[in-house]
């Protein structure tokens, strides 16, 4: 018959106690999100700023976490990095050229993604990797900060020449000129809104009664024979011609009236001898005109 092994209370106490831490750590490690029964691939990366990252800050690769931080150290011999361990998933493969970026959150804390790049070849487990910060919407907040705080003082004198203008009675006095211009230029909207709804209508109509005018005249201009109209021009220029020529080679009385003088002298003749015959018959009336009521006897 076996023997009973016998534990003393001080045994089982300090066996529970152990136990106990050891459910401890393992429900933090759970809640902190690390698997520590997951073997994983150990890298390094370099950070000029880590931003918020701790221990247990979760990795991501395209939304996807992929593992954790489990260290943070200062580069003591460059005095200038800081260097991450991360444990990655054992399937995941890194291109070389990839790099991790930190994402700090608004309402705090942050996360680390990892940027793949195109690369064929792969980075060796233990090796490093380039981190970088991203400042995020916070980080550019306190880049435009310092801009904002230089442009109070300038906004404040503006806003101090802007009152003492507004003060000016100059400024009034162009307010109601403004605002007289403004009715005027109302009352005349409505002159001529009343022009284009009354006056513009009958201009239209009376403008499309001249086209329809003109369509007409164009139609009887159109039916115009032109080839027979030419034909009686050329014609009448010709029998003008032919009476030109007449005219000028003495033909006809009216040519022998241009070519021939005679007829001009003796006009002329009559014409001198019917002046003076006209003058003497008003200088001695009584030589050529004889009138007696009762009769006379002729001389």
């Amino acid at each position: 018959m076996a023997k009973k092994i016998k534990y003393s209370k001080e045994f089982i106490v300090g066996a529970i106690g152990v136990i106990t831490l050891l459910l401890i750590y393992l429900m933090i490690n759970f809640f902190k999100g690390i698997d520590l029964f997951k073997d994983g691939e150990r890298y390094y990366v370099r950070f000029d700023n880590i931003g918020q990252i701790v221990n247990s800050s979760p990795i991501y690769l395209n939304g996807y976490k992929a593992g954790n931080v489990q260290g943070i150290s200062y580069d003591f011999e460059n005095m200038k990095n800081v260097i991450v361990t991360i444990d990655l998933d054992k399937r995941l493969r890194i291109p070389q050229g990839s790099y991790a970026e930190v994402n700090n959150h608004m309402l705090g804390g942050c996360d680390v993604s990892i940027i793949l790049s195109n690369s064929s070849k792969f980075i060796a487990p233990g090796d490093t990797i380039e981190g970088k910060l991203n400042k995020g919407l916070q980080g550019e907040m306190g880049d435009v900060i310092p801009s904002v705080t230089n442009m109070i003082p300038k906004v404040d004198s503006i806003l101090t020449s802007l009152n003492t203008l507004l003060a000016t009675p100059e400024l009034r006095n162009s307010i109601k000129n403004v605002e007289k211009l403004t009715d005027d230029l109302t009352t005349t909207t409505a002159q001529i809104n009343a022009l284009l709804g009354k006056d513009i209508p009958q201009i239209t109509e009376r403008m499309v009664q001249m086209e329809n005018d003109v369509l007409a005249v164009s139609s009887q201009i159109k039916d115009v024979d032109y080839k027979q109209l030419f034909a009686s021009l050329e014609s009448t220029l010709n029998n003008l011609e032919s009476i030109t020529r007449a005219l000028n080679d003495g033909q006809g009385t009216a040519g022998m009236l241009l070519k021939d003088n005679t007829l001009y002298n003796k006009l002329d003749s009559t014409c001198s001898a019917a002046n003076a015959l006209l003058t003497d018959l008003k200088q001695n009336p009584k030589r050529y005109v004889h009138f007696s009521i009762f009769g006379g006897k002729d001389k």
